[in-house]
């Protein structure tokens, strides 16, 4: 009843995944075209939202429309499964009796401050972090790790001390009684977060024989793809479904899981392994060392510095970073303009990418008439012109949030509103001499209050007489939203502007939706005046702490694609060809490895585990971002090393080596002829 597929990456997993999906349906129906019942019987997991349209996809591709199973990331999941239970965790008291909300991650952090207030004021939790931001987000990231794990609060003084963790015993105390508080205050209130509902799932529901016997009735097959990105929690749910007899076919990766370190436990389903049918596909060879064994290849090269690279592989060397992205842009410009490859074959990659890349990159390409789409960019929402202007609009609505409000701001808000009407030179004009600044609330004066009023013009004019009109009609005693709302409604959705342009917008009215609706859930909080709510939520986006989370897109991108080599691995994408940002950055030794706090202490095998050599050996790390990433190029690979890094260091990363073979070996086929300069 149990299978267990392995192979890498690009191995042909999910599609046959989806197979054992097609054959399930045709012995228990007949014939594919018989399915009329039960879909929702049939549980896919995933690990990413965009695993999710892959399986959809493939399904479609296989067994044609009509087939639309229950398809959930792991801990989608487990929310579905909290919501759906919620009267079981308030018969077992484990949640209060009212309907929950959901704390997102930036709010999260501001409520836990709040209740760790006496605990962040000791020295007690200094040892995780002077930094009383980082130090609250250290505990909720520990919090999450040891619900993923399924390991209890009362376990982790243990856990650290047999990990001869380096803090004192008074920290080790106190982390474990503040998250005690957390999750005792949480669920006094019926406020989920991911680690609270992780927590009830893994340590009420998967313990509680109702709920246990709700999943051979529910479900009569699952299907689980990529395991060796999911939590622990998920293996005692996949063991529990292997007990009741349910049919499961899952796939796991053997090296290169993306989400180790942020609760990922590939080891921790190894026991399912053993009681299952496996079957090992072979590996991809459609990549750049066209080799059957491409993890033995990589070792190779890392190992023996000296090795002769693959013609695939080629190098972009410069003295500076600037020189670097223009060559890049050339190499990419010059080969889509003379027909060798399209723009949506190629992938820029970086562990990590700044804003002085992505707008050269951007800018140039551009210039050039080739797309560049940046894969998933999750920038602050203050960034954006458009909320800017929304919330100095709502300075001048509700009285005492307008305290540090220039006249630059109120420029910008003319402009964005009325672009063609109020340009930037009257914006300033009218900001300057008809704002009137005032803490508690500041005023847009009649422009006659200018001795040289014409200067405005009349088509200026008359848009902000119109503005401060319409403004006057605004109530300072509504929802914000509904503020917010009536200004996009008015002025910005007739600018017609792109669903790029707009998301933010989208983002800001959840945001404050979300945020408006913890104050109102809470009782001990539900009379906060408007002002002070809305001081705390706009200080929250000039932190930067919101940002604009664009959905996944449902199609490949039209265009290069500019990504982190987390979020590309995490996309499951390929490309022909790569192209390696910063090759020389010391940052690519930790091979992409995105961390939580602590987070090897929490793997379900502890040290013994094989996956806490990634975190122990360096050479292991980088060995499992090639394996994967070289699976995902197939024709072409080009190292983009500068000399100096963007700040004028010098640059001597893992790549180094390898760059220098590129360019050896491409300055001795210059000399032998073979090809031109």
């Amino acid at each position: 009843m149990l299978q267990w597929i392995s192979g890498g990456s690009r191995s042909g997993k999910t599609y046959a995944l989806v197979q054992r999906f097609g054959q399930w349906i045709e012995q228990a129906q007949g014939t594919p075209a018989a399915l009329t019942l039960g879909q929702e019987s049939l549980l896919f997991l995933t690990d990413t939202v965009e695993g999710r349209q892959a399986i959809q996809k493939e399904i479609e591709r296989q067994l044609g429309s009509g087939y639309t199973p229950y398809i959930a990331t792991p801990l989608g999941f487990m929310q579905d499964e909290v919501e759906l239970f919620w009267p079981l965790l308030v018969q077992a008291q484990a949640v209060a009796p009212r309907l929950p909300v959901h704390l997102k991650p930036e709010t999260e952090l501001l409520w836990a401050q709040r209740l760790w207030q006496p605990w962040l004021e000791k020295s007690t939790l200094a040892p995780l972090s002077e930094n009383r931001n980082r130090a609250t987000r250290h505990l909720l990231d520990i919090f999450q790790l040891a619900a993923f794990a399924r390991l209890r609060l009362d376990d982790l003084p243990q856990l650290m001390k047999d990990h001869q963790l380096d803090l004192p015993s008074e920290t080790v105390e106190a982390i474990a009684s503040a998250l005690d508080q957390w999750q005792a205050w949480c669920t006094e209130h019926s406020l989920l977060t991911y680690g609270i509902t992780a927590a009830l799932f893994g340590h009420v529901l998967l313990n509680h024989p109702q709920y246990q016997a709700s999943l051979k009735q529910r479900f009569q097959c699952l299907f689980a793809d990529n395991t060796h990105n999911y939590p622990a929690v998920m293996a005692d749910l996949i063991e529990h479904f292997n007990q009741q007899g349910i049919k499961i076919v899952l796939t796991h990766q053997p090296i290169g899981a993306v989400r180790l370190g942020l609760g990922a436990d590939p080891d921790a389903f190894l026991g399912l392994k053993q009681q299952a049918k496996v079957i090992d596909l072979p590996a991809c060879r459609n990549t750049i060392f066209d080799t059957a064994d491409l993890r033995s290849s990589i070792q190779e090269l890392l190992k023996t510095p000296q090795s002769t690279l693959p013609t695939t592989i080629e190098a972009i060397q410069t003295t500076s970073r600037m020189q670097l992205l223009q060559e890049v842009v050339e190499t990419i410009a010059g080969a889509i303009h003379r027909g060798i490859i399209q723009p949506t074959e190629i992938a820029i990659l970086a562990p990590g990418l700044d804003s002085v890349a992505r707008y050269v990159l951007s800018t140039e390409l551009k210039k050039r008439g080739i797309p560049l789409v940046i894969w998933n960019e999750q920038r602050p929402l203050i960034q954006s012109p458009l909320v800017r202007a929304l919330l100095t609009l709502l300075s001048f609505v509700y009285e005492d949030i307008g305290v540090g409000l220039e006249a630059t701001a109120v420029a910008e808000m003319l402009t964005i509103f009325q672009p063609r009407d109020i340009d930037p030179v009257r914006a300033g004009l009218l900001a300057n001499y008809c704002f009137q600044p005032d803490p508690r609330q500041p005023k847009l004066l009649p422009t006659t209050c200018y001795g040289h009023w014409d200067r405005f013009g009349y088509r200026a004019t008359e848009a902000y007489n119109q503005f401060c009109n319409w403004l006057g009609g605004l109530d300072g005693r509504q929802f914000p939203a509904y503020v917010l709302e009536a200004a996009i409604q008015r002025y910005i959705r007739p600018q017609n502007l792109t669903a790029s342009e707009l998301a933010p917008l989208r983002s800001l009215l959840e945001s404050i939706a979300t945020y408006w609706q913890v104050y109102d859930h809470l009782a001990e909080y539900r009379a906060t005046p408007i002002a002070e709510r809305l001081r705390e939520w706009i200080s929250l986006l000039r932190q930067g702490t919101v940002t604009a989370n664009p959905a996944p897109l449902l199609w490949q991108p039209q265009g290069v694609l500019l990504a982190t080599t987390f979020q590309y691995r995490s996309a499951r994408l390929a490309h022909r060809w790569h192209f390696w940002l910063d090759a020389g950055s010391p940052r690519w030794q930790d091979g992409g490895l995105q961390c939580l706090w602590q987070a090897p202490l929490f793997l379900r095998r502890g040290a013994a585990s094989p996956s806490a050599r990634v975190w122990q050996l360096e050479s292991e790390r980088l060995e499992h971002l090639l394996v994967d990433l070289c699976s995902r190029v197939s024709d072409r690979l080009y190292l983009c090393h500068s000399d100096l890094a963007a700040n004028g260091r010098e640059q001597e990363g893992p790549f180094s080596p390898w760059v220098d073979l590129a360019v050896g070996d491409r300055l001795q086929a210059v000399g032998d002829g073979t090809i031109d300069k």
